[in-house]
């Protein structure tokens, strides 16, 4: 496959599929956006770290387009510019994922729920339920 992903990795990104589409409130409908990007969590739209804000927001894009090493890249500079973004956090832990980095996402999304443990985005996150439940 031209990602390097098994057909395992396939068949979770088809499942996500049926609820990713209510976690997240960023567009991303467009040609090219995945299941993935539909699940990712924006910045909150008055985040005081405008650079964070944006570079997690291109992230975003980044899965839409299941870059996930630009993706995750992005990520790791909103989290640089203000470690207390969880939706960073939460986000590269989804491009952990599909990258195969499993024991890096399961901390990523462990750190994204304790920095925001009232966000349903986060919390109620079926791939983040799994990580927890040790499943992944």
């Amino acid at each position: 496959m031209r990602n390097g992903l098994g057909l395992g990795s396939l068949v979770f990104a088809a499942a996500l599929s049926a609820v990713a589409g209510s976690c997240s409130s960023h567009s991303a409908d467009g040609p090219g956006h995945s299941p993935v990007a539909r699940m990712a969590v924006p910045a909150p739209g008055d985040y005081p770290d405008r650079a964070a804000a944006r570079k997690n927001n291109d992230g975003i894009d980044h899965l839409g387009w299941e870059h996930w090493r630009k993706a995750a890249a992005d990520f790791r500079r909103a989290i640089e510019a203000d470690p207390r973004l969880a939706a960073a956090h939460f986000n590269l832990a989804l491009a952990l994922d599909r990258l195969g980095r499993r024991e890096e996402a399961a901390t990523e999304f462990q750190t994204a729920r304790d920095l925001s443990p009232e966000d349903p985005r986060i919390v109620e996150n079926e791939v983040l339920k799994l990580y927890l439940a040790g499943e992944k």
